[in-house]
């Protein structure tokens, strides 16, 4: 099973961070802070407007370009939660929430070697940071589980590949893609057992790696007739 990973909170960058020290102007700051207000008052649209005008007011405000990065990710709008937070880190290399909440969303999206390679990062920061540290076991974990689910599939397809007219291989290979979770690629070579032969129908209506696909419609219309 995936591992969920935690995503830190920037509401105290939000606030604590917008001093004149760090931005060029006081409008950039009044903006970024309004947004920070307006976020956690749960007015998504309105926040993110207002962080990109402090961002286009100072585009090397990192605060406003950080907490931008994250309503982004608020409001599901990833590749650009990516792009804002990248930014965001060449502004701010050593800014631990940020290099966190990049490994997060590189995990989202199974990027693993990035998500894990962010978190290093943030540890080499913050030697001591319980979620980073957690967040960096949850995507090795999760990298880990993705090696086996490839493994399992190219073990499979190997063994259609060396008998293809084999309706047990193909049926392997459903199986496999059935337990995870697949749905078109176990249709499809349930389907190609069944027309290569698999005749083991009892096996099959009982099979409980298949367990996933007996609710489909699809899977009463293979059965039908046999």
């Amino acid at each position: 099973m995936r591992q969920s990973l935690v995503l830190l909170a920037l509401l105290g960058l939000l606030l604590g961070a917008a001093g004149p020290a760090l931005a060029k102007s006081e409008e950039a700051i009044k903006r970024n802070n309004f947004g920070a207000e307006l976020l956690k008052q749960g007015r998504l649209e309105e926040a993110i407007r207002e962080f990109q005008r402090a961002v286009e007011v100072d585009p090397q405000y990192a605060a406003a370009a950080f907490n931008l990065a994250y309503a982004y990710d608020r409001g599901g709008r990833s590749e650009e939660a990516l792009a804002q937070y990248r930014h965001a880190l060449d502004l701010d290399p050593q800014n631990v929430l940020g290099q966190n909440n990049l490994g997060v969303l590189y995990d989202k999206q199974g990027r693993y070697e990035e998500a894990i390679a962010a978190f290093e990062q943030a540890l080499r920061l913050d030697p001591t940071n319980a979620t980073v540290q957690g967040n960096l076991a949850n995507a090795r974990k999760n990298q880990a589980t993705l090696q086996e689910r490839e493994r399992r599939i190219a073990e499979a397809r190997q063994g259609v590949a060396a008998h293809p007219q084999d309706p047990q291989a193909a049926y392997t290979l459903a199986r496999v893609y059935a337990a995870l979770d697949r749905k078109e690629e176990a249709f499809e070579w349930l389907g190609k057992a069944l027309q290569l032969g698999f005749d083991d129908l009892r096996f099959l209506r009982e099979d409980p790696a298949l367990g996933g696909l007996k609710t489909d419609p699809r899977f009463t219309k293979l059965l039908e007739g046999r």
